[in-house]
């Protein structure tokens, strides 16, 4: 009797453990949602998996320019009972609104339901993927629209400006201060809105600029695709930060009497002299050649491009691919030119360089 009770103990506790170790299918805990980024998104959207995305937006908002396959279930509208566009609550749920305000809302509400994939990923206003126009989900509309957040008294201004054929779109551009409820009536922000209408089938490039004394200043690139029924769909290209800055290489030329900065060529020798000092410093032991040079061999070797040069004073050459020469005079031959020092003369650099051998010193410096 006391084996049975415990066979059926033993039975209970495996049934109880096993049900209790089934992972679940989402990272979030129970009654919670799981937030990713927009790139995370985009990929998961490129599966085949059963996904659903879902815009949680006003109907006008949605019908203004929405992601392709986003069905429309309004925040509002998501209560006490489960949506019935969403009738699987093991389905994965990509939520997005305009900001990320409502779609946070909206997820929290139907985990709560028990939905156990849902995924948000902020606002549309932030997708650099295409977006569509119209009420049905995925087709593209008559008129397309773009939408950008700004702010008064130092907000970014946005205008639009056409890289390729201004025969193919039409576009209008207004403000927006958002007087709908679940706006704010008052205050500095708003959204610039850019509506775009085919014209004629073929398609377009365009940059929106967006400049600010302030804020970000960017090149944002998109193109537009019309159909032979004037369906307008955009899609994004690239952006560029016009604010980033570039380091520009400086070659610094130093002995033990003097030190020279000289601009470097725009050659593929130059590149790669460039990529090796960017690594240290070397330095050279040199020697006087034909009264006109001092010349020595470098650590390492460099591709030439070579062509029929005369030097003059301040020229910094690469001879045989191995050799470097500081050139204080002048001379004709075939060499690849690395860089050259601005306004120096042949005695201030024979000052520096001396009479006889000399060690030099090249590295670059970085400089905005």
């Amino acid at each position: 009797m006391k084996r049975l009770i415990l066979l059926l103990a033993a039975a209970i506790l495996l049934i109880t453990t096993g049900c209790s170790a089934i992972p679940p299918q989402n990272n979030a805990a129970a009654g919670s949602y799981t937030q990713i980024s927009q790139e995370k998104a985009a990929e998961m959207m490129a599966k085949d998996d059963g996904h659903v995305i879902v815009d949680v937006r006003r109907q006008d908002e949605y019908e203004e320019g929405h992601i392709p396959g986003a069905i429309l279930i309004p925040n509002e509208s998501i209560e006490n009972d489960r949506p019935e566009e969403l009738p699987d609550l093991d389905q994965i749920i990509l939520i997005y609104c305009r900001s990320g305000r409502r779609s946070k809302e909206a997820s929290q509400k139907l985990a709560d339901m028990g939905y156990k994939n849902i995924y948000e990923f902020g606002g549309i206003t932030d997708w650099t993927g295409d977006i569509v126009t119209g009420t049905e989900p995925g087709i593209a509309s008559k008129t397309a629209s773009l939408s950008f957040s700004s702010f008064d008294g130092g907000g970014p201004v946005f205008s639009l400006r056409f890289t390729g054929l201004e025969d193919v779109i039409s576009y209008t551009c207004i403000k927006n201060y958002g007087t709908k409820p679940d706006e704010p009536i008052d205050g500095a922000p708003f959204d610039v809105m850019f509506s775009f209408t085919g014209l004629k089938p073929g398609e377009t490039t365009f940059i929106i600029e967006e400049r600010s004394p302030i804020t970000a200043n960017c090149d944002i690139k998109y193109s537009a695709i019309v159909d032979e029924d004037l369906n307008v769909t955009i899609k994004h290209l690239s952006t560029e930060d016009l604010d980033a800055v570039n380091p520009i290489p400086t070659l610094v030329i130093m002995t033990e009497n003097g030190i020279f900065y000289a601009d470097l060529e725009d050659n593929p020798s130059a590149e790669a002299f460039t990529e090796k000092l960017s690594e240290g410093a070397i330095t050279v032991a040199a020697h006087d050649y034909g009264n006109f040079e001092k010349v020595g061999y470098l650590p390492w070797s460099l591709p030439q491009s070579d062509e029929e040069i005369t030097t003059g004073p301040g020229d910094i050459i690469l001879y045989q691919g191995n050799q470097i020469t500081v050139y204080y005079d002048t001379n004709t031959w075939n060499f690849t030119k690395l860089a050259h020092i601005d306004d120096v003369t042949r005695e201030e650099l024979l000052d520096a360089l001396g009479s006889g051998d000399t060690e030099i010193t090249f590295y670059i410096e970085w400089s905005e």
